[in-house]
């Protein structure tokens, strides 16, 4: 029994710091990242090329009607000299289509791929990279993606002097923030995303890009054999494949684009869902990098993706476990769930956190300071409802088919306003 009490407390505190831990690196990484790379705006300009190489970007669509005309409005606004827009619609049965040609004889840049069997994002995508895409650079947008009109550029310009760069992701920020649930992943997409993938350059490796907006040199794309479709996420396995080459993967925060976050539970539990099940997936078909030392470089990124995994799995059945012997009037062997003082100070770094997240992004986020007071709330969301979902999903992802599990179904979009 005392062996049993001894693991119950360690696991506990592994539930505690782990969390802290990671919150404290993120945040120093974070700013150590914004000081070499991003706190003398007039030096980046500087340093653009003379001259830009053509770029194509590619959309791939699926009933996409609600929003999709908001998308090409802000596409006609790039500061760019020369791309092409490829709009892929894999076999709408809405008016998707219909939306895009409306934008076609204006300008002739824009084109439409239409696919008349539904095959899925990456598919879909791998199909326009081999029969039209033809520029050095291809640029990979969501439909819900407005590019803001310098994204482009910041995109595009490391190209230039990285031979060895296979792809940069740039930096999304939610549109809409009316709801709790959308400033709350607002505070997300600042205060985590941003600073993970800040810390994450700052070690080597990036863990994911991200799908919504990432510039890929498309003889890299072709080299690594496209996206795969027998993962959810192909964002995810794009990045592994990519790095698996021995190319860069790097993060400009200074491409902001916005994205339409989840406005309802449901759709926000279905993009949780789907994210966890592509890191179940990237466990499996990227396991093997172990056989061999020349990917040693990626081992970090890849162990500490499975103690997040761990940390889940922990925190979900410790949960259950306590909730048990409270509710049994047992004697409790293990750690209370209810926030104590540890949740004070986790509480406390997530504030921290949030204010070096504030001083980061304000340059490409002026007004996120609004979501600053629902900071202490947000590990419930981004801990506790995280752990959830990779437990839910751990069955279908450890054992189920990988084939075609990359098919799509869009989620309900409204119209974006930058």
């Amino acid at each position: 029994m005392k062996i049993i009490g001894n693991i119950w407390w360690f696991l506990g505190w592994y539930v505690f710091l782990y969390p802290f831990a990671l919150s404290i690196v993120w945040s120093i990484l974070g700013f150590y990242f914004w000081w070499r790379r991003e706190r003398n705006p007039d030096k980046e300009k500087k340093e653009w090329p003379n001259l830009w190489p053509p770029v194509t970007i590619l959309i791939p669509c699926h009933n996409e009607s609600a929003g999709i005309a908001s998308i090409c409005t802000s596409l006609q606004l790039l500061n760019y000299p020369d791309y092409q827009v490829i709009f892929i619609d894999d076999a709408s049965t809405d008016d998707t289509a219909a939306a895009i040609r409306h934008f076609l004889p204006d300008n002739p840049n824009f084109h439409l791929l239409s696919l008349t069997k539904n095959c899925g994002k990456a598919q879909a995508l791998n199909y326009a990279l081999a029969t039209v895409v033809t520029a050095s650079i291809t640029v990979v947008i969501d439909a819900d993606t407005i590019l803001t009109p310098d994204a482009l550029k910041y995109l595009v310009a490391p190209f230039s002097s990285q031979p060895r760069l296979g792809a940069v992701t740039g930096n999304p920020l939610a549109v809409k923030r009316i709801s709790i649930l959308e400033k709350l992943q607002a505070a997300e997409f600042a205060s985590i995303i941003g600073l993970i993938k800040r810390s994450q350059r700052v070690i080597g490796r990036v863990l994911t890009v991200s799908g919504c907006a990432t510039a890929y040199r498309t003889e890299v794309l072709k080299e690594v054999g496209g996206f795969s479709f027998k993962t959810a996420t192909e964002d995810i396995d794009i990045t592994w494949k990519i790095q698996r080459h021995f190319y860069e993967v790097w993060f400009a925060p200074q491409a902001a684009v916005f994205i339409q976050c989840p406005s309802t539970f449901k759709e926000y539990w279905k993009q949780r869902r789907r994210w966890a099940l592509g890191g179940w997936h990237l466990l499996r078909t990227h396991k093997d990098i172990f056989k061999n030392l020349k990917w040693r470089y990626l081992y970090p990124t890849y162990l500490e993706f499975v103690l997040s995994t761990f940390w889940a799995f922990v925190f979900v059945f410790g949960t259950i476990y306590w909730l048990i012997t409270y509710f049994l009037k047992l004697s409790p062997i293990g750690f209370s769930p209810i926030p104590a003082w540890y949740g004070a100070l986790i509480s406390i770094v997530c504030i921290f956190q949030m204010a070096i997240a504030l001083f980061l992004n304000h340059r490409y986020d002026p007004k996120l300071y609004r979501t600053f007071f629902w900071i202490p709330w947000y590990p419930i969301f981004f801990f506790a409802f995280g752990a959830i979902t990779i437990v839910w999903t751990a069955p279908k992802g450890l054992f189920g088919s990988l084939e075609n599990v990359g098919r799509w179904k869009s989620p309900k979009r409204q119209v974006a306003n930058s």
